[in-house]
């Protein structure tokens, strides 16, 4: 009887271990693919915007003016085109024409409107650092030339390194708005420019918007 039991003891057993294995599908191994990160594509980008410039020089002496400073200021139009490489590199070239006439403001003298232009065209390579995903602070540094040509002082120019620091904000995706300083020119020896030993600094307080491709 011991035996018999013992039997079929065994045989269910044997029964129930098959069964169970009958439903259980072997399982395949996971295979992990590492996710693949792009670097963000280049693109390129315009802008438009409002420049204050100044030319600044000290002593200034022209003809019957002798006074410690000398200034010629002017409300600009800014016209800019760059290219984006990445978050943290691009290229931009500028180009800041006066609208209305520049004008002349001697210490105690009343200020002078001068018949003429004054312009700056430059290219500099732009350093980007993205504080949030939306707002990023910047650097230029760049070639450029400076150009005051007006009735009262003729052509003055001169060429030379050009640097700026600046903030943008993303409103959307395209549109962007900034707000910069630049820094023209800082040197004796300004082509034209009354004395050759005056210190002449030319700069810029820049805002607008840009538009991305």
């Amino acid at each position: 009887m011991k035996k018999i039991t013992a039997s079929i003891v065994a045989a269910l057993a044997m029964n129930a271990f098959a069964f169970a294995g009958g439903d259980i599908a072997p399982v395949e191994p996971e295979v992990t693919v590492p996710e693949v990160v792009e670097a963000a594509p280049g693109a390129f980008y315009v802008g438009l915007g409002y420049s204050y410039m100044k030319a600044e020089s000290d002593p200034f002496e022209y003809q019957r003016y002798d006074i410690s400073e000398g200034d010629i200021t002017a409300n600009s139009l800014l016209l800019l085109a760059g290219y984006k490489y990445n978050q943290y590199l691009g290229l931009e070239a500028r180009y800041t024409m006066n609208v209305g006439d520049p004008e002349f403001d001697y210490g105690s003298y009343p200020s002078v409107d001068l018949d003429g232009d004054m312009t700056n065209v430059g290219i500099y390579a732009k350093g980007m650092y993205p504080v949030t995903e939306a707002f990023d602070v910047y650097a230029l540094l760049g070639y450029g030339q400076v150009t005051i040509d007006t009735d009262l002082f003729g052509d003055l120019s001169e060429s030379g390194f050009q640097w700026g620091l600046g903030a943008s904000y993303a409103v959307t995706e395209n549109i962007g708005v900034f707000v910069d300083y630049t820094r023209l020119y800082d040197d004796t020896g300004f082509d034209g420019y009354l004395d050759p030993e005056t210190d002449v600094t030319v700069d810029s307080i820049n805002v607008g918007m840009t538009y991305t491709f």
